[in-house]
């Protein structure tokens, strides 16, 4: 189980944990989704978390620039 929250700040500026989860969630063989301040997904592949996470990690960066 993968779960992403956004503060209001960071909504206003494009990031929304639904696309946030969107992305991230072939990492884990799932499915998810959610509203722009919290998103969830599950999948089939727990050996997929740390790439997930890298994954998110290196998503936010670009969208903050």
């Amino acid at each position: 189980l993968l779960m992403a929250a956004m503060t209001k700040d960071v909504v206003k500026k494009g990031l929304k944990a639904g696309d946030l989860i969107k992305h991230v969630v072939p990492a884990i063989g799932g499915r998810g989704g959610g509203k722009p301040d919290m998103a969830q997904a599950g999948g089939n592949n727990p050996d997929g978390i740390p790439n997930a996470l890298s994954t998110a990690s290196a998503w936010i960066k670009e969208k903050l620039g």
